[in-house]
Formats: C-alpha cells, sequence, structure tokens
C-alpha cells in the first residue's frame, strides 16, 4: 500500500516536471529576461563579475583581483545609499499626491533630487567601468573582450535569435 503511493507521488512528480520543462517562454520574455539580467549585472558591478569569473583565464594577479573587488564594492554601497535617498524622497512624493491640493512646486523638487540621485549612480557607473577597464593589462583586456563576444554569440544563439554580432 505504502509502496502504490510513493509511486504514484513519483509519477505525479515526474509528469509535472515534464511539463513544466515542455512551457518554454516567448521570445519578448527571454528578450526581457535579458535586459533584466544586463540591468542586474549593471548594478551589482557592471563588468567586474565577469572579469573575476574569468580571472584564471585572463591570469589576473591577486593585486588586480583586490582592486576590482574594492572598485565593485565601493560602487554597489553608492547604489545603495542613493537607491535609499530615492526610495525615501518616493515615499515624500507619494504622501505630498495624496492631498487634495498638491503643492506640485515641492512635488517637482523632490523629483528633480531623484533625478540628481540617479545621475550620481549612472557617473559612478561610467567611473567604475573606466577604471575597471584600466586594471586590466591592455593583453587582457583584449582577451576579455574575445570572450565577451563569445558568450553573447552563444547566448544569443541558445535563444534562437537571428542576432549578429
Amino acid at each position: 500500500m505504502f509502496r502504490s503511493k510513493v509511486v504514484a507521488v513519483l509519477a505525479v512528480f515526474v509528469m509535472a516536471a515534464g511539463m513544466i520543462g515542455f512551457s518554454g517562454v516567448t521570445r519578448a520574455e527571454a528578450h526581457m529576461d535579458h535586459h533584466r539580467m544586463m540591468m542586474h549585472m549593471m548594478m551589482h558591478g557592471g563588468p567586474i563579475p565577469f572579469y573575476l569569473m574569468n580571472q584564471d583565464r585572463l591570469g589576473l594577479s591577486r593585486d588586480q583581483v583586490s582592486r576590482l573587488m574594492k572598485l565593485k564594492e565601493s560602487f554597489r554601497k553608492t547604489v545603495i545609499m542613493e537607491k535609499a535617498d530615492i526610495k525615501v524622497l518616493h515615499l515624500d512624493i507619494m504622501n505630498d499626491m495624496m492631498h487634495r491640493k498638491i503643492e506640485t512646486s515641492d512635488v517637482k523638487k523632490d523629483m528633480d533630487k531623484i533625478l540628481e540621485h540617479k545621475k550620481v549612480i549612472m557617473h559612478r557607473y561610467a567611473d567604475m567601468v573606466s577604471k575597471a577597464h584600466l586594471i586590466l593589462s591592455p593583453k587582457q583586456y583584449e582577451e576579455v573582450k574575445k570572450l565577451w563576444r563569445e558568450m553573447m554569440m552563444m547566448h544569443h544563439g541558445m535563444m534562437g535569435g537571428g542576432h549578429r554580432m
């Protein structure tokens, strides 16, 4: 009796897993997942995680790894602080918008502050990427470009898209 229940449960599990495996995502969903991945990468260290993931192939020294890690962590701290300020400003704006008579000048000032915080993140991102590239030797930089192209070609090939690099 117990054995037949276990077999039945396993059979249901296998069928469910098989059905999930056959239910693929649409091309639009895959495209959005790609963009989410890119945004995630941008907010969590830009190309640095890719460099670190390939540190053996690039021949990164301990000093280079340490400098890349410090650069990434410094940027991540900036993002955390700026996003916290943005979230507080957003709460203030939403609170101001709940009144019958909205002080639009106050709301617009807070919106402008949000844009300033986003600008700080974007500027720091550009600085981080620039500094990360310079940590690599010219030879390592050429190798990482080759690895990146290979990864992107493989990724787009697996998605079945007609993308060309």
